[in-house]
Formats: C-alpha cells, sequence, structure tokens
C-alpha cells in the first residue's frame, strides 16, 4: 500500500483508486483512410539510412554515450531515496510563536506533529497555516494573544503518508493532483522522513531520467 491517512486514533490504507480516479477517454471513432500509402514513395530503408548516417556524426564519446542510455535499464526511485531525515518535529502544545522561529531558524515550510506519550504522527502545521491564522485568514475571530495559541488547533489531520518503497512518481502525482506541499513518510507506524516540493525538484534534478517520470 502506497498511502496511509494518519491521525488521533487514525491509521487507514488508502487505494490508489480513490487517490487517483482513472480517466474516462471517448472511444475514437474509426475514419477511412483517404488515400493509401505509397510503399514506394515512403520507404523504410530511407529512415534507417538517415539514422545510421547521423550516428556516424557523433564522436566517440557521444556515441557512447547514446548508446548507454539507450541500453540502460531504469529503475524506480522510491521515497527512502530522496527522503529528508531525520524529521524536526513540534507537540500539539507548541506555541505559534515557537513554531514561526523554528519556520524562520531552519528554513521549513512544514512540521509534523508528534504525540508527546508515544511520539506517534497526529497531524502536519505549515507556515502558511500559522501566518493566515496570525492575520485573520480563515478564522471567525483569531484570539488577541494569537502568537500563545496551540500548533493542534490549527494543524492539518488527519493526513496522508507514504511509505519507505513509495514510488516517487505518486507522491509527485499526490502533490499535483491534491495540490499538497509536504508528505510524511512512516515506516511501521513511525515517523521516518518527509517529502516536499523542493525535494521532489531536487530529485528530478538529480535523476535527470525522463523515463522515471513518465
Amino acid at each position: 500500500m502506497a498511502f496511509i491517512l494518519i491521525g488521533p486514533g487514525i491509521s487507514n490504507p488508502v487505494p490508489l483508486k480513490k487517490l487517483f480516479p482513472n480517466r474516462e477517454v471517448e472511444e475514437a471513432e474509426e475514419i477511412a483512410p483517404m488515400r493509401a500509402i505509397d510503399e514506394a514513395h515512403h520507404p523504410q530503408h530511407k529512415f534507417e539510412d538517415d539514422v545510421l548516417f547521423a550516428e556516424r556524426l557523433m564522436s566517440g564519446a557521444a556515441r557512447a554515450a547514446y548508446q548507454a542510455a539507450d541500453h540502460a535499464a531504469v529503475d524506480k526511485l522510491l521515497a527512502r531515496q530522496i527522503m529528508v531525515s531525520p524529521v524536526v518535529t513540534v507537540t500539539p502544545e507548541t506555541t505559534v510563536d515557537e513554531a514561526m522561529a523554528l519556520f524562520r531558524a531552519r528554513n521549513f515550510r512544514h512540521l509534523p506533529v508528534v504525540a508527546d506519550e508515544s511520539g506517534g504522527l497526529i497531524g502536519m502545521v505549515s507556515d502558511r497555516d500559522l501566518l493566515g491564522y496570525l492575520a485573520g485568514i480563515d478564522v471567525a475571530q483569531p484570539p488577541l494573544r494569537g502568537g500563545e495559541t496551540q500548533v493542534n488547533t490549527l494543524m492539518q489531520s488527519p493526513l496522508l503518508t507514504a511509505g519507505v518503497e513509495t514510488d516517487v512518481r505518486y507522491i509527485a502525482r499526490l502533490f499535483v493532483e491534491r495540490r499538497i506541499g509536504a508528505v510524511p513518510i512512516v515506516n511501521e507506524g513511525q515517523l521516518v522522513g518527509i517529502i516536499t516540493r523542493s525535494d521532489l525538484l531536487g530529485s528530478v534534478m538529480r535523476h535527470f531520467v525522463l523515463e522515471l517520470w513518465a
């Protein structure tokens, strides 16, 4: 299972079909050919000759690189290969001011919230959540001493998590289709890493093999 929904007292696997519903493709109508293709005017060997000519123009190093790329086996990129670990976390009792200080000091945008007694993941808070709260956005009446508010009143919960063996392409699709900025990575119920949009873009730069993202 690639993704699990986690929150206080919640740990439910989420089927990929539910996250990424298949888009229906309309059946194409059959059309009659306008005219038959004349093989005499479109010989197959003409294309093959062009390819051989292009290969002869390559330098030895370029040819070797081209052939290596052409025959290289493309493996999956997994969550454990690009996740950030260990993870900086906060507790439900952490105040907004304390969390904002962490965001500024560590240049983070997301902080997982873990329970004191077990260390289990119960939610996630972002700098956007806190800034919106302090600015009075999406809340009817922010408290006068909003900086002392605890993050457990603002955190996103439950939230989707991924396993260490999750294919990164699924996480990328989750970011795009579900508008998620970060995914915690769990192993046997414990938080072991986190992947953000920036981490994903960095992995694309380091593993620039287009077939990985096809």
